[in-house]
């Protein structure tokens, strides 16, 4: 009798061992990683006096409770050679020499939801020569002894660098615009072509008699560029974009209600529902920024 249950009590503490050390291998073979969901960027803020913009982050991170990483962003050239921008005082920079950001996250939760998390990154540390340029982000999450957890998002942007931009004849004022708001009329006629009216209302500062646009480029909701290979509905690096061209007869000028539109056959997307946004923008007639205006949610059924 005592026999049998010393056997039965012993195959029970081993059952428990064998579930013990089974959930043990099966914890280790899970992998931190993470979903993203949205960027935007705020631009020309000042964070303790220095100009820069604030970048935020929309994502769910899994597997990661307890654990220090980084949100990494990285910065490149948005053209044909891609050249990862290269640090020059050791501020911004990541461990091989070149541009970055970072902010430190230690998840309290599995899985962790970020709604927003933001870094601040000044104009300055981007080191670049004076010029226009359009440059990407590289948005990663990494571990805090190296190395990828997960690749989040690369997002497209222009920048110009002060001292380029044209200055009022005899002066030196700077140009400025102030967005007031955005809408959008879907399924309207325009030449016999189905499509969208964008409606943009701003005022513009120290503009009087320059050439520019009002230029809107396509994305899908994660950031990912539209492209297009129509020239009437394509920018310089071959995102779909549409551009209305202004010029303002007053240094004060108002826009109560300019519109441009583009058509649904100049998009090229999967059948179903398509979520996207458009990037609003003020620039100059030759290109470069003037001033990012809006970020604006929409969705089209294709």
């Amino acid at each position: 009798m005592k026999k049998i249950l010393l056997t039965s009590t012993m195959s029970i503490v081993s059952l428990f061992s064998f579930l013990f050390l089974s959930a043990k291998k099966i914890n280790k073979n899970f992998t931190p990683s993470a979903t993203f969901d949205k960027l935007w960027i705020d631009y020309d803020v000042t964070d303790n006096g220095v100009r820069g913009m604030k970048i935020h982050v929309k994502f769910t991170a899994y597997q990661m409770k307890d654990m220090d990483a980084f949100l990494a962003i990285y910065f490149q050239t948005d053209d044909e050679n891609a050249t990862w921008l290269k640090d020059k005082n050791s501020k911004y920079n990541s461990t091989d020499g070149y541009v970055a950001v970072y902010r430190s996250i230690k998840p309290q939760y599995d899985p962790a939801i970020f709604n927003d998390l933001d870094v601040f990154m000044p104009y300055s540390e981007l080191d670049l020569d004076p010029g226009e340029y359009d440059l990407a982000m590289d948005v990663k999450l990494i571990y805090k002894t190296g190395g990828m957890i997960s690749k989040l998002t690369t997002h497209y942007f222009e920048f110009t660098k002060p001292g380029t931009k044209p200055t009022i004849t005899g002066g030196a004022a700077v140009i400025t615009a102030t967005f007031k708001d955005l809408w959008i009329d879907f399924d309207v006629y325009e030449n016999s072509e189905k499509g969208m009216k964008i409606h943009a209302k701003f005022s513009i500062s120290n503009m009087k008699s320059i050439e520019g646009y009002l230029a809107c480029y396509f994305e899908k909701k994660d950031g990912t560029r539209l492209t297009s290979t129509n020239s009437t509905y394509r920018s310089k690096t071959g995102q779909l974009a549409v551009y209305k061209s202004i010029t303002p007869g007053y240094d004060q000028a108002d826009y109560n209600d300019m519109s441009v539109f583009i058509p649904y056959s100049a998009f090229d997307l999967s059948a179903g529902r398509n979520d996207l946004k458009i990037d609003a923008d003020l620039i100059y007639k030759e290109g470069g920024m003037i001033q990012h205006m809006k970020y604006f949610d929409f969705w089209i059924n294709k």
